[in-house]
C-alpha cells in the first residue's frame, strides 16, 4: 500500500516496481495507491492536447500526467482507489500477457466487490461493471519478462468535474448529455447508498487476490531496489518532456454530430474522430428509443471504438455486434445505427 502520492510519484513508482521485477529484486506484487491532487492520466500513446482540458485542470489544481499502460484518458479524484498487480510471466503460466489473462486478473476485483454485495462482473476488453455500468477500467504493460496490469475502482464520483477535466464528444455539456454518461458509470457509493471504510476496501481487494490466485499476500512497504529505482526516475515522470511525450495538434482531431429519426425513436451520436489515424476515438449514442438490455447501447459504444473511419468497416463491426446479441430495440435496426 503506497498510500496517497502526486501523479508524477505513482507514474514514477509503476515503473520502478515493473523494472525491479523484471530484473528480479522484488517478488509479485499487489499495489494500491491514491492520489492527491486530483489527476487526470492520459494514456501512454496519447496525446494531453487532445485529451485534457488543459485551462480547466489548472485552474481547478487537477494533476495532468502520462500513464506507462495504454488505454485512454481517466481522472482520478482523491476518493479513487487503484489497484495493480506487477508479476512475472512465467509465474502466471503465460508468454505474452494477453486479453485471457486480464480477465482473470480482473477477478479479483470482481471477487471484492461481491464480498460487499455487489453483483459484478468482467466485460471485454477491460471493464469491471455492475449491471452494465463501469466502476472499474482497466490496462496493461510488460516489460521482459514481467508485466504490470491496473485499474481504478470508483468510490465516489463527480461526473460533471470528470467531463469539464477531459475531452469527450460532448463539447457543450448539456443535462441530458451528462445524464447519459452518468448512466453508463457507477461508483459504490451509488450502489451501495454509502461509501465503505477504505480500509474495507482495501481488505476485500486483498481477499480478492489471495483466493483467485491462491496465494497469501504479506504487508510489505517499498524495498530497497524500488525505492533507488523511483528516486532515479521521478525527475523525468514531472517533466514536460514526459507528460507532453506524444504531441498531436487538437486540429488531428474532429467532433462529428448526427441525428436519425427511426420508427423507434431518435438516434443522436457524437463522436470524436482522429483524422490523422481515420479511425473513432471516442463514441457517444443517446436518443429517445428504447434498448433492451439497457446496456446494449454501451456495449456498442465499446466495440465501435477505435475502429476505422470507413463505412464498409463501420458497417460489419454494427452487425457483428448485433447477430452477437440478444438485443431487442422496437422500431430501430442495425442499419439505423450505420
Amino acid at each position: 500500500d503506497t498510500g496517497v502520492r502526486s501523479a508524477s510519484e505513482n507514474m514514477a513508482l509503476d515503473e520502478a516496481i515493473l523494472e525491479a521485477r523484471s530484473r528480479g529484486l522484488v517478488p509479485n506484487t499487489v499495489r494500491l495507491l491514491q492520489f492527491s491532487p486530483e489527476a487526470v492520466l492520459v494514456g501512454y500513446h496519447q496525446s494531453v492536447e487532445q485529451e485534457v482540458r488543459l485551462s480547466y485542470c489548472e485552474s481547478e489544481g487537477i494533476d495532468v500526467n502520462r500513464r506507462i499502460t495504454g488505454g485512454g484518458a481517466i481522472y482520478f479524484d482523491k476518493t479513487q482507489l487503484g489497484w495493480e498487480l506487477i508479476a512475472s510471466k512465467d509465474d502466471l503460466g503465460v508468454s505474452v500477457a494477453s486479453g485471457a489473462l486480464f480477465g482473470s486478473i480482473c477477478e479479483a476485483v470482481v471477487r471484492a466487490l461481491r464480498k460487499l454485495g455487489l453483483t459484478a462482473e468482467f466485460r471485454p476488453k477491460n471493464d469491471i461493471e455492475i449491471g452494465g455500468r463501469k466502476i472499474s477500467g482497466t490496462g496493461g504493460t510488460e516489460v521482459a519478462g514481467a508485466f504490470l496490469f491496473q485499474g481504478t475502482l470508483l468510490v465516489d464520483f463527480d461526473v460533471e468535474r470528470m467531463l469539464r477535466a477531459l475531452k469527450i464528444p460532448t463539447e457543450k455539456l448539456k443535462d441530458k448529455e451528462v445524464d447519459s454518461v452518468r448512466e453508463r458509470v457507477t461508483c459504490l457509493k451509488w450502489e451501495l447508498g454509502c461509501t465503505p471504510p477504505l480500509e474495507e476496501l482495501k481488505s476485500a481487494i486483498r481477499d480478492g487476490f489471495e483466493e483467485t490466485f491462491m496465494v497469501k499476500l504479506l504487508d510489505s512497504g517499498l524495498t530497497g531496489p524500488e525505492k533507488s529505482l523511483f528516486q532515479e526516475k521521478l525527475r523525468r515522470f514531472s517533466s514536460p518532456d514526459w507528460i507532453h511525450k506524444v504531441r498531436q495538434d487538437p486540429g488531428e482531431q474532429q467532433i462529428l454530430r448526427s441525428a436519425h429519426k427511426t420508427e423507434g425513436g431518435l438516434i443522436r451520436v457524437s463522436l470524436a474522430l482522429n483524422l490523422k489515424e481515420k479511425s473513432i476515438r471516442s463514441i457517444l449514442i443517446t436518443g429517445d428509443f428504447f434498448a433492451f438490455p439497457k446496456r446494449t447501447i454501451y456495449d456498442l459504444e465499446a466495440a465501435l471504438r477505435n475502429a476505422r473511419a470507413d463505412m464498409d468497416e463501420i458497417e460489419r463491426a454494427v452487425f457483428l455486434f448485433f447477430n452477437h446479441r440478444e438485443a431487442v430495440i422496437p422500431g430501430v435496426t442495425p442499419s439505423d445505427f450505420v
